[in-house]
């Protein structure tokens, strides 16, 4: 197996596979020696993944001269059935935060074609409560968007550090009439774990809660 002995080259190896149709994102891992230890890829479901795989084992050897076992790679594929209507998804425009002594106020704004909504949160300015308060003002502000007899609570939220990566996964509670449900939404943290906080709540609701927006 070829090496992969800089960073650079580790990148450039996952924005290949993200060229790749119908893949979502992509976790590469190396092993000790710098070689290709394990590819996590997030794909949706309209091809089937030994045909991705043997895609992106393909694609590594022509671009990078990369010869990969097919065992390294792992595929999860997400039904479209179970993700939120396309073109219709939460997104932020928006995070700030206030400090007043001990106490910290998140404020997360959503937006929409339609309509622009704010959730505030306000708390203790500890560093697990702040992952808390910034899912809870994005919570609230995504409430705006619910249908009637709707609603969504957060669970918990945590950090967690998985080899040379950080993410932030944050579960939920949604709610309609008689029925309930958990979610589960997860970001990596990129540059600042706020951010990250309200992606894998997004990440959360995107998947399951109808919305007008």
């Amino acid at each position: 197996m070829a090496d992969v002995p800089k960073e650079i080259r580790l990148s450039d190896c996952e924005n290949l596979i993200k060229q790749i149709r119908d893949v979502i994102s992509v976790n590469i891992v190396l092993g000790a020696n710098k070689d290709i230890d394990e590819i996590h890829v997030l794909a949706e479901d309209t091809r089937n993944a030994k045909q991705l795989v043997r895609d992106i084992e393909t694609l590594l050897r022509v671009e990078q001269g990369i010869a990969l076992d097919h065992k390294k790679i792992s595929i999860v594929q997400l039904n479209k059935e179970h993700t939120f209507f396309q073109g219709k998804r939460f997104k932020f425009s928006a995070i700030q935060y206030s400090l007043q002594g001990t106490k910290i106020e998140a404020m997360v704004e959503l937006t929409s074609a339609k309509r622009t909504c704010q959730g505030r949160s306000c708390g203790v300015n500890s560093s697990s409560n702040r992952l808390r308060l910034f899912a809870e003002a994005t919570i609230q502000a995504a409430s705006e968007f619910l249908e009637a007899g709707s609603a969504v609570f957060l669970e918990d939220v945590a950090l967690y550090h998985l080899g040379r990566r950080s993410l932030i996964a944050a579960t939920l509670l949604y709610t309609q009439g008689p029925s309930e449900e958990c979610l589960v939404g997860a970001a990596l943290v990129k540059q600042d774990e706020k951010e990250a906080v309200v992606r894998a709540t997004l990440a959360a609701l995107n998947r399951r809660v109808s919305a007008a927006i």
